[in-house]
């Protein structure tokens, strides 16, 4: 039996290097909780030269399964606030609505640099919390 195949052009590389990409990225998102997106989209635009909608559409669907895992594993660990779970999940599951009609209006340069400007506010603010700056 074949291997599911990407709807439209697949991104280059071999299964194993995205596997064990994708076990870096999913041990990441589990150790500080964000979304697998955030290593996953420039992981497939830079490591395997992967156009930038198609990394976000892969990292979409890979990321179900990382947060199911991640969810299950937090529950356990009873690190986990389900009321405001649910309340960011439905909101969640709107802007995802909108995300997703929007990104196809959008040139991928454009997207790149959102991306970039998004990974450096976000990278930005955890180094200035480790020097105890708040901004």
């Amino acid at each position: 039996k074949e291997p599911p195949q990407a709807v439209g052009p697949g991104i280059p590389g071999k299964p194993l290097s995205k596997t064990i990409l994708g076990s870096g990225i999913g041990t990441l998102t589990g150790i500080i909780g964000l979304g697998g997106g955030y290593a996953l989209v420039p992981s497939y635009i830079y490591f395997l030269k992967a156009p930038v909608k198609l990394a976000i559409g892969t990292s979409m669907a890979a990321f179900v399964w990382m947060a199911l895992v991640g969810a299950i594993f937090k529950l356990y660990q009873q690190v986990v606030d389900i009321p405001a779970a649910a309340a960011l999940g439905v909101g969640a599951l709107i802007g995802a609505i909108f995300g997703a009609k929007l990104v196809a209006k959008i040139k991928p340069n454009i997207l790149k640099a959102l991306f970039g400007l998004l990974f450096f506010y976000v990278s930005l603010k955890y180094i200035l919390i480790y020097f105890g700056i708040s901004i």
